[in-house]
Formats: structure tokens, C-alpha cells, sequence
């Protein structure tokens, strides 16, 4: 609910959320995390990486002191971050690290449900490779599921189960993966699908790499 919606409903779990306030949505929060295209700009400069990764958790009152400590390390751990960097400031991580620090504070309470808004597009094809295995690797241990806003099909093809097209504002066409990439209806599925498959081959190369 950082923005209000002008139109429709929001259903979640099998129910519809986008009219609770208060403490129903103060309960509903910790479930539902988001990561950010600019990491850079979506966290705070001026807080550590511990600091960072510890607020939630202190908001939640989940934890505090040496507990608060511990959490933060194996969070840090979890993501692929030396718990020896907890100390530095944003700005001293590369973008691939400030969105391993990102994910690393969305799960810091939980959640079954991450929103990752073109998360991965400004990263380069060798650190995407990185955090799509990270992603499936912390689905696999925590049961997560997500909503991953993107315009790369290539990335789409790699991380959804089902696809939802989108264009103009509209929901133009919507399948199972193999339904909407193989045989896509719509001429503007075709026209993203037609931009992306240069990059296929190199994507595939450089996630081989990553992987070994």
C-alpha cells in the first residue's frame, strides 16, 4: 500500500487486502516485501549494512541485541555477503552486492511473497546469472513466491511459471510460460519476444559460468 489504487482490487491469500488500514495492514506488511530497481536509492546511505538489514527487524520487535546480531549475520551469510562487511555503508557495495543487501532485508521477517521490480535490469549479464540462482536457491530452502516485474523476456523465460503481458496499461495476454513464449497470441508478446533473442545465447553462456 505505498500507493493507493484508483481502480480494482488486491487479493492476497484468498482474501482482498486493499481496503485494510491500520493494524490489519500493519499484520499483512512483514508477508508481503519488495526489491527495488535502484537499490542504491531504495535504502539508506547513511546506515550500515547491518544497520540496514536490522531495521525491519526491530520495527517487527522480531529481535534485539546479541539475537538481533546473530539474525544479521546469517542473513548476510544467506545472500552470498561476508558477515565482515556489516559495518560498511551502502555506497561501498557494487550493484550486485546492494541487491544481495536488499534481498537480504526483505527475508529478514519472513515473507511468502517478494515484488521484484525490474530487480535485476541494471545489473550485468554475469551478476544477473548470480542472483537468479541466489533467487531459486532461497525459494527452494523458504517456499517463496514471486512477482517479477520485468521487461527482459530472456529473464522472464528463466525465473516464471506464469506470464502476464502487459501493454499500454493493459493486460494483453497471460498463459504458462511455455503457452506465452512458444506460442504467443499477441503482436506485442511477438515484438518483445523478436528484441530479446540475441541476447539468448550470450545470457546462457555467462549463466554456465556462473553456475560452475
Amino acid at each position: 500500500m505505498l500507493e493507493q489504487p484508483d481502480k480494482g482490487e488486491i487479493w492476497f491469500d484468498g482474501e482482498e487486502v486493499s481496503l485494510r488500514r491500520g493494524k490489519e495492514l500493519a499484520s499483512l506488511r512483514p508477508k508481503i516485501q519488495m526489491i527495488f530497481q535502484d537499490s542504491a536509492g531504495a535504502l539508506n546511505p547513511r546506515f550500515s549494512a547491518a544497520e540496514i538489514i536490522a531495521e525491519p527487524l526491530e520495527i517487527q520487535r522480531r529481535a534485539s541485541g546479541a539475537e538481533l546480531r546473530r539474525r544479521v549475520c546469517e542473513l548476510m551469510e544467506e545472500v552470498g555477503l561476508s558477515p565482515e562487511w556489516a559495518k560498511r555503508r551502502l555506497l561501498e557495495f557494487s550493484g550486485g552486492q546492494r541487491q544481495r543487501l536488499a534481498l537480504a532485508r526483505a527475508i529478514a521477517l519472513q515473507p511468502s511473497f517478494l515484488i521484484l521490480d525490474e530487480s535485476l535490469s541494471k545489473l550485468d549479464l554475469i551478476t544477473q546469472a548470480q542472483i537468479l540462482q541466489l533467487l531459486s536457491d532461497l525459494q527452494s530452502a523458504r517456499g517463496l513466491t514471486y512477482l517479477l516485474i520485468c521487461h527482459d523476456l530472456t529473464l522472464v523465460k528463466r525465473v516464471a511459471d506464469f506470464v502476464l503481458v502487459m501493454h499500454q496499461g493493459e493486460i494483453v495476454e497471460r498463459g504458462t510460460r511455455q503457452e506465452v513464449l512458444n506460442s504467443p497470441r499477441h503482436a506485442h508478446t511477438r515484438h518483445l519476444l523478436s528484441s530479446v533473442r540475441d541476447l539468448e545465447s550470450a545470457f546462457q553462456d555467462v549463466q554456465s559460468g556462473a553456475g560452475s
